[in-house]
């Protein structure tokens, strides 16, 4: 771990202001690492040096000090935070929420009240690792407020017409998405969520959930300039072919070839792929507005297996959600508008990049034609 060093005077601060659509979050950290891993990892959003925003979080780099952390073991409540199993500490003091995160030694105040969040962290380490993620947790939280959605899709912009690529993990979102802008070229939007909010234009538009991608080795490996991706001793066993990397930030230009990145777009087509390698020759076809209608209801835009619950994990624990019929609601006026508006195709097809960027085409052509 990196220590905030005992001489040499004080640290800088970094001041960066994140947007996107109407949501605002300003980040003041001294952690040179932490501000710099926000920008990379948050690239949707757009940065300034503007202090003004909904929203302020301050990271500083400090002894943590609490009355939480000298209580009873009972005191307050345990709650989930993250992954592998991250919990903190949580009391309401006085309007405000206080949770101790003690893996990495983290105390965070969060005032609803003066819409600020300071972070006390032991380390630059823990500073980094929460810096993105506490404004990417405020500037959806804002979102979600004005009534937009979660949908399990990645996303792209090809030739002004956004593709939104649906489905539960496994189904082959990010090997269709890569495979598109590689072999079609355009813009990239997501991996893995996209936010659908409607508009004021009777349509949908959908903003980036930025993090990391994640990319099965399989895809890696069907590119030559990106199996240096992808750790020598995984190259040759099949078992390892579905298995997901992360692709850190200063690799995704790489990852995306010529594209660029963008922060929204406006759906054009729905595509939900199922990708084997057994597939045999590619095929497409239309579903019906009424069939997307009850599917998208069924599965939460692919949030949801009814048979096996949540399918993207959802983790709010700073800023809360909408309450539930809030949700459904907004929900239930994206499903509409979606299944009314978007032409939907399911496309079945072996993962081979030309095979699913010639089908994605001929998807493109019919819906061009469905809606002149």
């Amino acid at each position: 771990m990196t220590r905030n060093p005992a001489a040499g005077g004080p640290r800088p601060r970094h001041v960066t202001c994140f947007r996107l659509a109407d949501a605002s979050v300003t980040l003041t950290t001294t952690v040179t690492a932490a501000a710099r891993a926000a920008e990379d990892t948050l690239y949707a959003y757009r940065t300034t040096t503007d202090t003004h925003a909904a929203w302020h979080i301050t990271i500083t780099i400090t002894d943590p000090r609490h009355s939480l952390l000298d209580a009873p073991p009972d005191a307050g409540d345990l709650r989930e935070i993250g992954p592998s199993e991250l919990t903190a500490r949580h009391i309401t003091e006085g309007g405000r929420e206080v949770f101790w995160i003690d893996r990495h030694r983290t105390l965070v105040i969060h005032d609803p009240t003066l819409r600020a969040t300071t972070v006390h962290c032991a380390t630059d380490d823990a500073a980094t690792y929460y810096a993105a993620r506490l404004v990417r947790q405020l500037i959806t939280a804002q979102l979600l407020a004005a009534g937009a959605v979660y949908t399990h899709t990645a996303a792209l912009v090809h030739r002004d017409h956004g593709i939104l690529i649906a489905g539960h993990p496994g189904a082959g979102k990010t090997t269709t998405l890569v495979a598109v802008l590689r072999q079609l070229g355009g813009e990239f939007v997501t991996s893995d969520r996209l936010l659908l909010t409607p508009d004021r234009n009777d349509g949908l538009l959908g903003y980036a959930w930025p993090a990391h991608l994640r990319v099965g080795i399989g895809t890696l490996l069907a590119y030559p300039d990106l199996t240096g991706l992808v750790p020598t001793g995984l190259h040759t066993d099949p078992a390892d072919l579905h298995t997901k990397l992360s692709i850190e930030p200063p690799d995704i230009p790489r990852l995306l070839h010529a594209s660029t990145l963008t922060a929204s777009c406006r759906p054009h087509v729905m595509i939900w792929p199922q990708l084997a390698p057994t597939a045999g020759n590619a095929r497409h076809e239309r579903i019906p507005a009424e069939t997307v209608h009850a599917t998208l209801t069924s599965n939460q835009l692919f949030m949801h297996r009814p048979t096996a619950g949540a399918s993207s994990h959802i983790n709010h624990w700073l800023a809360p959600t909408p309450p539930a019929h809030t949700t459904e609601s907004n929900r239930n006026a994206v499903i509409a508008t979606l299944a009314r508006t978007v032409p939907c195709y399911a496309l079945v097809a072996r993962p081979d990049p030309i095979v699913i960027a010639d089908a994605v085409t001929a998807i493109l052509h019919d819906a061009d034609a469905a809606t002149r």
